[in-house]
């Protein structure tokens, strides 16, 4: 590959995952993708995460650094910024959690008041 030169859409293999709203996954499959995700991210909500994952995907673009490369820097944004994808179903952590604590409070003894 000449230097400067652009490549085309590399694929990103597997793909990226992020969550996205109530516990939805998404999957970035492609530099370009992963590009435009970060175009779309709120300004107010950039950081040096931000921009060093931004900076290592034009880096990759241009052949500077490998693609795993900004698929890391990616995910280390995605981390800072809450939205990694660690694979648990957020509807069932919270049902859990609920269950613990009706458990622990059953567990407690009663609390028994004497009038005075």
């Amino acid at each position: 590959m000449q230097e400067g030169s652009i490549r085309s859409d590399i694929e990103l293999r597997p793909p990226v995952a992020i969550a996205v709203g109530a516990g939805f996954k998404r999957e970035i499959a492609s530099l370009t993708a992963m590009q435009n995700f970060l175009k779309e991210w709120p300004q107010a909500m950039r950081g040096g995460s931000y921009a060093n994952a931004f900076r290592a995907c034009e880096a990759a673009r241009s052949g500077e650094i490998d693609v795993d490369k900004a698929r890391q820097a990616f995910l280390a944004f995605a981390r800072k910024a809450g939205i990694e994808w660690t694979g648990a179903d957020p509807v069932a952590v919270l049902r859990e959690a609920k269950i613990r604590r009706i458990r622990a409070r059953e567990s407690r003894p009663p609390n028994r008041h004497m009038p005075g």
